[in-house]
């Protein structure tokens, strides 16, 4: 492969990826610790009659890579259990989105009138030069952040829930679903819309292809790279709503809120949490602001690689396939 042709973006996206979930996985059979196990303060004395202190939180190194928080607990530990509500979650919000909204799309995409697709794409070039979304219900949800909508949802069910940690992460992961939905929806109408009028589709048409033909065996195969994409940003799109949610202590999994002094910890350990209630860690006791930190940015900057060399590999598939 000439260095013209090699897509950088893909190829650093999968290996930070690979090295990521390698790391994972290497962890979860080497980690020294798991989250029944409580570091205690101490004072020790060894042979020689020199004492060593331990305090809380306990600094990286060691028999504790990443340190500990305050009350003894491992960080790797707390990441390794986060890391299916931080990955797992994100994955599930990204294929409900796309394939919902997707599906939708290419109905109404498909069965829409020419002239409504004619004005829903220049409703999208208007509001791509004012920021806003094409659709009516897509430019009505896109004016308010998506985080505030969920915020306003969840703020009240989070908090100190009775539900255990899967069940407030299924349920703000539908919330995160539902409100994404509608952009999805408007993105895959427009680029149907645009498939419809092609003159293969009307070559279809006029030899009697029905409409689950033209659906299954010309419409979708020049969507399914599309949707590819959009999948993986999709991911980081809901990868950067956790984050967003956790600055306003709404934590994937629910939300732990002491009262003395006032404190909010992750009832799942989920990565954004991590950050969120540590995120007055800036200046004293780092790690616990750093790590989780680090392997977020890291999951959100290889996924948004893949995404950017996708692009770039279907922009040059394409463009080779209109030379011939």
């Amino acid at each position: 492969m000439s260095a013209k042709t090699l897509n950088r973006p893909l190829l650093a996206g999968l290996i930070l990826a690979s090295l990521l979930f390698a790391g994972l996985a290497a962890a979860y059979f080497a980690a020294p610790h798991d989250l029944s196990d409580q570091a205690k303060a101490s004072y020790t004395v060894d042979e020689s009659g020199s004492g060593s202190l331990q305090v809380l939180p306990v600094p990286p190194g060691g028999d504790y890579p990443f340190g500990t928080d305050k009350y003894g607990y491992d960080l790797l530990a707390k990441m390794l259990a986060g890391a299916p509500y931080t990955i797992g979650g994100a994955l599930a919000i990204a294929a409900a989105r796309t394939a919902a909204g997707s599906a939708l799309g290419m109905l109404l995409g498909y069965y829409g009138s020419n002239a409504g697709h004619r004005r829903l794409r220049q409703g999208q070039e208007q509001g791509q030069k004012q920021g806003q979304a094409g659709s009516p219900l897509a430019g009505a949800l896109n004016g308010i952040p998506a985080f505030v909508i969920v915020w306003m949802i969840m703020i009240g069910i989070s908090m100190n829930p009775a539900a255990s940690p899967l069940a407030m992460t299924l349920m703000i992961g539908a919330v995160l679903t539902l409100v994404g939905i509608p952009p999805v929806i408007s993105t895959m109408r427009a680029k149907t819309g645009l498939i419809k009028e092609k003159a293969f589709i009307t070559a279809a048409q006029s030899i009697g292809a029905g409409h689950g033909t033209i659906v299954r065996r010309h419409i979708w195969p020049h969507l399914k790279e599309s949707i590819a994409v959009l999948f993986v940003q999709e991911v980081v799109l809901a990868l950067g709503l956790f984050g967003q949610l956790a600055i306003f202590n709404v934590f994937v999994g629910g939300t732990t809120q002491f009262f003395d002094p006032v404190e909010y910890v992750s009832r799942s350990n989920e990565w954004s949490g991590l950050i969120g209630q540590a995120r007055d860690n800036l200046f004293v006791h780092q790690w616990l602001l750093l790590y989780p930190l680090g392997a977020y940015i890291a999951f959100i900057l290889a996924l948004y690689w893949v995404s950017i060399g996708l692009e770039k590999h279907y922009r040059h598939k394409y463009a080779k396939q209109s030379l011939l």
